[in-house]
């Protein structure tokens, strides 16, 4: 048997002594430990590491690099607001874009008007110029002295001005210098928030544009709108007639200049990224980079049909595709590694570079959102913003039933208005094609007697919108009125119990004469009723008798189930028969191919009519027997 051993200072040696228990206690041995006698350091140790800890305070002072988590944390952000942007989703995820404007820079804090290189060395002559400076005045009011004058004196001082200019300029050089690359992060992180932020509202602007399109695609076809929308990319295939060609043009023509734009600063922004880290975004973003895939392939274009919708999407899905790519040469930067940049020579010169080029690119973006918005502008017709909070939380409010209740009329009102805006267009669309003519002649000589009916349906439909639009309304009013002024229930409360007990006795008393008047039925008018509002209110309480069910005797629980059992079995011989059948008539088409196979075509041809009566007499033999079961 093995022998239990019980450590002291330990809960289960607790327990045993609360109990009273005389179990042996063992003390705990002392364990080892070399860590300890390891990390006691020697007082020679201790004055290496205070060495060391003055060297790297003196190295930091001495440096002009910025200090290490300064660089770090701007590294850290521009990564951020990267990777944060769902511009490098590989789908486009418009519903979670964050479409705040950043907050504008000065032009004379972004650090670039006097460049990278140049403005080092603006910095450097700067700041020895100063230095003579001050050595020049020293020399110049302490000639003046009589103790200056003396050769001594001269030796002596005049390394210690020299000492005290030089250390001046040193740290007038630091302090430009770390001030300058500050301005050039800053700038950085402007004019990178400023792209993500037309990006995004590219992406936004397009959507809608596309949206619209397609719910006017949909009306003119008679559909009703409703969310989500109806596929039009299958319904486009089966016609060729297209509305909104002008739109559709101009927004194809702004995808592919977008497309383009990003290739090129892909091509300029080469020189400044490293390619490990390159091929690894693009690895962890599924990027494959392709040079046939980066010119906009013009021969898909003629062989597709530029004007559908499922074309344009393309489109759009083909310029994010590119824009991901710019991205990650952003993500990977020569100047952003893991260590310290900032003392390199050409540090400024590089941020610099990498500003001008996130400075053009917001540029040319921000003209194509001007772009799209001028084309949508010219279009008679909005909708409302495509961008839908999805992780925002509903009010408590809305769990309410008559709050819903408005809260659905309103979305149908504004689907009402949407189809509305949509017919109005395909009017004025179909309308303004019979003003281009050059000929002088009147818009009734050119309308044939279809397209006049086209029209007129087309603006009576918008009467029946409107009187839809009106019922709802009216509907959405009642439920306005349900939520402003709702209906109050009174509160029922509970008697005393002497009282129930009075009311349960005039009950029963009134039972017998209920019973004898049960012929006699009173009908109330409760609208005449004028109640005192000083009445009691009373609690009435009726105690039914449970129904009795009749049983069945033994003799019909049999009929019962012998009745059921034959029904049963009729419908299983129905279905059977109807079984057989059919795989008789199965059983006949084979013989009969097998037979027409094995036979000649000449044989074949005289043979089948009698086969065809053969079939025919064994096909009504086979019957017989299932008529027979």
């Amino acid at each position: 048997m093995a022998e239990s051993i019980v450590y002291e200072d330990t809960p289960f040696a607790e327990y045993l002594a609360e109990i009273g228990s005389e179990e042996e206690l063992i003390q705990q041995p002392e364990v080892y430990d070399r860590d300890k006698e390891e990390k006691k350091e020697t007082m020679n140790d201790r004055l290496w590491k205070t060495l060391a800890e003055v060297v790297s305070y003196v190295k930091e002072a001495l440096s002009t690099a910025l200090p290490a988590h300064e660089e770090t944390h701007f590294e850290e952000r521009f990564k951020y607001i990267l990777c944060t942007s769902h511009l490098l989703n590989d789908t486009l995820s418009i519903h979670f874009y964050d479409t705040r404007r950043p907050t504008p820079t000065d032009v004379s804090d972004t650090g670039l008007y006097f460049g990278g290189t140049n403005r080092r060395n603006l910095e450097i002559m700067l700041s020895m110029a100063i230095g003579i400076v001050i050595i020049l005045l020293t020399l110049i009011f302490g000639n003046e002295s009589e103790q200056f004058s003396n050769g001594v004196g001269v030796l002596v001082k005049l390394p210690i001005i020299i000492l005290v200019a030089l250390t001046v300029s040193f740290l007038l050089y630091r302090r430009m210098r770390r001030k300058a690359m500050k301005t050039l992060h800053d700038s950085a992180l402007y004019f990178l928030e400023s792209l993500v932020y037309h990006c995004q509202m590219f992406d936004l602007k397009i959507n809608r544009a596309l949206i619209m399109i397609q719910e006017i695609e949909l009306v003119s076809r008679g559909y009703r709108l409703s969310m989500p929308l109806s596929p039009i990319t299958r319904i486009e295939q089966y016609s060729k007639s297209r509305r909104c060609l002008a739109l559709r043009e101009v927004l194809r023509r702004l995808l592919c200049e977008a497309f383009m734009a990003y290739r090129r600063a892909i091509i300029t922004i080469k020189p400044e990224v490293n390619k490990t880290n390159l091929e690894l975004m693009f690895e962890m973003y599924n990027i494959i980079s392709n040079n046939e895939s980066d010119e906009w392939s013009i021969d898909d274009d003629e062989d597709e049909d530029v004007n559908s919708l499922d074309h344009l999407k393309n489109c759009f899905h083909k310029m994010h595709y590119m824009r991901r790519e710019l991205l990650c040469h952003f993500l990977a930067l020569g100047i952003m590694t893991p260590g310290r940049d900032s003392h390199r020579r050409d540090y400024e010169q590089h941020w610099a570079n990498v500003n001008e080029h996130l400075s053009e690119l917001g540029a040319v973006t921000g003209k194509l959102v001007d772009n799209v918005i001028t084309a949508c502008a010219t279009e008679p017709y909005t909708i409302p913003s495509s961008k839908q909070d999805i992780l925002a939380k509903h009010s408590p409010l809305a769990v309410d039933k008559t709050l819903n209740a408005f809260l659905h009329k309103l979305a149908a009102m504004e689907q009402s208005m949407r189809g509305i805006q949509a017919k109005l267009y395909i009017c004025n669309e179909d309308t303004r094609k019979y003003f281009d003519n050059e000929d002088g002649s009147s818009i009734a000589d050119l309308i044939s007697e279809s397209d006049k009916e086209v029209l007129m349906n087309q603006y009576y439909s918008i009467s029946q919108d409107i009187t839809y639009m009106i019922g709802e309304w009216e509907a959405g009013k009642e439920a306005l009125n349900n939520i402003i002024e709702p209906k109050i229930k009174e509160p029922v409360a509970l008697n005393s119990i002497d009282e129930e007990e009075t009311l349960r006795s005039d009950t029963v008393n009134g039972e017998t004469d209920n019973e004898e008047s049960s012929s006699q039925k009173t009908i109330i008018d409760w609208t005449q009723i004028d109640e005192p509002l000083d009445v009691p209110e009373q609690y009435f309480e009726a105690d039914a008798e449970p129904e009795v069910k009749k049983k069945l005797t033994r003799e019909e629980r049999i009929i019962v189930q012998k009745a059921k059992r034959e029904e049963e079995a009729r419908i299983k011989a129905a279905r059977q028969e109807s079984e057989n059948m059919v795989h008789e008539l199965k059983d006949v088409l084979n013989r009969r191919k097998t037979r027409s196979l094995d036979l000649d075509p000449e044989t074949l041809q005289l043979t089948q009519p009698q086969n065809m009566s053969i079939d025919r007499i064994s096909l009504s033999d086979t019957r017989v027997p299932i008529a027979m079961h």
